[in-house]
C-alpha cells in the first residue's frame, strides 16, 4: 500500500471518530514524549533499501475522542525534533574513476500529525493498544542521493501495552512497521521500511 492511500485511509478513520458517541471522560488532553530505533530494514513488503538502521525522538500531543469500558480512541500528532537515517549506498570515486560502498547518515526532522490510537480495556492499568500515524520528513540532504529529496512522507502502523502509572502518568513499550517514501517525488525512490521499536512516557494528562 502506498504512503498516499495509507494517509486518505488515516483522514477517514478520523473523521469517524468525530461522530463517535462520547461521555463525560471526552476531551481529556496527553503530553508524551518518546523515542524508538530499528537496527536493520524490512524489504519484503513495500521498502526496496535493505540494511538501513533508522532512530527517532518525537513529542506527542493526544486527545481522547470516545472512552467506554471495552475501547478508548485517540487523535495523536508528533512532532519529530530529530531523526537519522543510516543506510548502504555507491558513492563515485574520481582519483581514479571507481564506485565505493559507503554508509551515509542523513539527519532530519519532521512531523505526523494524523495519528489515530485504540485503546482496549482502558479501565485496566495495562492495556493493548493498536496505532497509525502518516506524516512526513524532512532530511539535511537528499536522500538516498542526489536522485532522490529531502522531503519524504511517513506512514506507520503498530501495537503495544500502555501500562497506566499513579498521577495520571503511563507508559508506553510498542513496534511500528514504519515507512519512508518521497511518493515518486525523485528520480529514484528506494523506499525505507523499518522494524521500529520505541518506548514512551506520558507526563502530562488533563
Amino acid at each position: 500500500m502506498k504512503v498516499h492511500n495509507v494517509l486518505v485511509i488515516l483522514l477517514i478513520m478520523l473523521a469517524a471518530i468525530s461522530v463517535c458517541p462520547q461521555t463525560q471522560d471526552t476531551g481529556k488532553n496527553e503530553l508524551s514524549v518518546w523515542g524508538g530505533f530499528s537496527p536493520d530494514s524490512n524489504t519484503s513488503i513495500i521498502g526496496r533499501t535493505p540494511d538501513a538502521r533508522f532512530g527517532i525522538v518525537a513529542l506527542r500531543y493526544a486527545r481522547r475522542f470516545n472512552n467506554s469500558d471495552s475501547i478508548n480512541l485517540k487523535y495523536t500528532a508528533d512532532i519529530i525534533p530529530a531523526a537519522f537515517l543510516n543506510y548502504p549506498d555507491v558513492e563515485i570515486v574520481r582519483n581514479p574513476p571507481s564506485l565505493a560502498l559507503v554508509r551515509p547518515t542523513k539527519y532530519a526532522f519532521g512531523a505526523a500529525p494524523l495519528g489515530l490510537q485504540i485503546n482496549f480495556r482502558p479501565r485496566k492499568k495495562i492495556q493493548p493498544f493498536i496505532a497509525a500515524t502518516g506524516g512526513f520528513l524532512y532530511f539535511s540532504q537528499r536522500t538516498p542521493n542526489f536522485g532522490g529529496t529531502r522531503f519524504n512522507f511517513t506512514a506507520d502502523l503498530g501495537g503495544g501495552l500502555e501500562i497506566r502509572l499513579k498521577e495520571k502518568r503511563s507508559v508506553i513499550v510498542g513496534y511500528k512497521y514504519h515507512h519512508i517514501s518521497n511518493a515518486e517525488r525523485g528520480i529514484v525512490n528506494p523506499g525505507f521500511d523499518n522494524n521500529l521499536i520505541y518506548i514512551g512516557y506520558t507526563f502530562f494528562s488533563k
